[in-house]
């Protein structure tokens, strides 16, 4: 049996933190989520709601029920008990239908009515801040606030490391946030300490948790997605697959989530973004460096490649060295015509054919080298997920 007892909160110097004491078998704990003093007021310490979610993958992983020693949501305790709990046994190999002990609150907490989204200067959040910004959406769906949590894109587990780039990309998202005109809220969590597990498998869960701690603040949350509703699918591996379902299941009473962009390609927000001036200042989407684009990872070329093909390359020179993305272009470009498998690269493969973009003859040279290489990779993915993978996820 997992036991979370119930939520407090504490001062320490300029933070407020909301913390729960939580016991399995011989172990204990203490999940916290941690902000300014100026956002005291919006922690949520009448429900345990932050807690559940936080935590249920840590119980369902161990096979152990939970007793929340809170009163929970009583419409998240309906879609988890109902659907999401038996959705997420079923996904992950060796994970467990548990059962959750509680009361339940059927009423309405007091709460600002503020609209947010979680905002790293990427493109998918950009495009939810230009769509939630704009005149044509309605009033009560426009956003009021922006937040950036440290739940695990620092580091799938945790430590001073994540939390030292979480403050160092602060530093890059306030001045863009202030350029908007919207408060940005930040929060930090010993989360991933806890769960110790991939982030891009459980990030949905980690920073529903986040915003659930901020119960009383939001009562609209837009969670950038990754991919559009086209490509949904039950995947083990990346949460954002199946957002537009487990958003909905992770709603309560007070806050309802939205899977924002949902109904984009990646290249079709690229495009958008670009008719935003302050991305061609900020526009982060580094895999890699916490304040800089490399113009050389994944995410950069995917990107700088789309730039090209859209042909806004240039108005993009003040965030990427474009003469290192000279160096890996074809490399990538070539990737983008030999694989098959990948979403992303698809897209921009349809993209070159409608933009009729001219494909450099050097590219074709590269074509060989990347068949090759794309073609081990996925047989080295497949043995992974295949072998490798379901015997981690069977012990606890």
């Amino acid at each position: 049996m997992l036991v979370i007892n119930h939520p407090e909160v504490v001062e320490n110097g300029d933070d407020a933190i909301l913390r729960a004491s939580f016991s399995c078998r011989n172990v204990e704990g203490t999940l916290w989520f941690s902000t300014t003093l100026a956002n005291k007021y919006y922690l949520c310490y009448e429900r345990g709601d932050a807690f559940l979610v936080g935590l249920l993958l840590y119980a369902m992983k161990r096979g152990e029920d939970i007793t929340v020693r809170a009163p929970v949501s009583e419409r998240l305790y309906y879609t988890l008990t109902t659907y999401y709990i038996k959705f997420l046994a079923d996904l992950f190999p060796g994970y467990k239908k548990i059962r959750l002990i509680c009361e339940t609150d059927a009423g309405n907490l007091a709460n600002l009515g503020a609209v947010g989204t979680g905002f790293s200067c990427g493109i998918d959040s950009f495009c939810t801040v230009i769509y939630h910004t704009a005149n044509e959406c309605p009033p009560n769906f426009r956003l009021t606030h922006l937040t950036f949590f440290n739940v695990g894109a620092a580091g799938d587990n945790g430590g001073e490391g994540a939390r030292e780039r979480f403050k160092n990309r602060i530093k890059g998202v306030k001045p863009c946030a202030d350029a908007y005109g919207l408060p940005l809220i930040t929060l930090d969590s010993n989360i991933s300490e806890i769960l110790q597990m991939e982030y891009v498998r459980v990030h949905t869960v980690r920073n529903v948790a986040a915003v659930l701690a901020l119960q009383k603040l939001f009562s609209v949350y837009f969670y950038s997605s990754t991919y559009p509703v086209k490509q949904f699918e039950a995947s083990p591996y990346d949460s954002a697959h199946y957002d537009i379902f487990g958003l909905d299941m992770l709603s309560t009473s007070d806050v309802t989530f939205f899977s924002s962009g949902s109904t984009y390609s990646r290249v079709e927000k690229t495009e958008i973004i670009t008719t935003e001036p302050l991305t061609r200042s900020y526009l982060n989407v580094c895999l890699t460096s916490s304040d800089t684009n490399c113009a050389k990872c994944d995410k950069c070329l995917r990107t700088l490649v789309t730039l090209e093909v859209l042909g806004k390359l240039s108005d993009y020179s003040g965030v990427f060295d474009l003469a290192t993305y000279k160096k890996y272009r074809h490399k990538y470009i070539a990737g983008v015509l030999v694989e098959k498998h990948d979403f992303f690269k698809m897209d921009i493969y349809n993209a070159m054919r409608r933009y009729h973009y001219p494909v450099p003859f050097a590219v074709y040279l590269q074509v060989p080298y990347q068949w090759c290489y794309e073609t081990c990779r996925h047989m080295a993915i497949f043995f992974y997920r295949k072998f490798i993978n379901p015997l981690k996820n069977r012990s606890p």
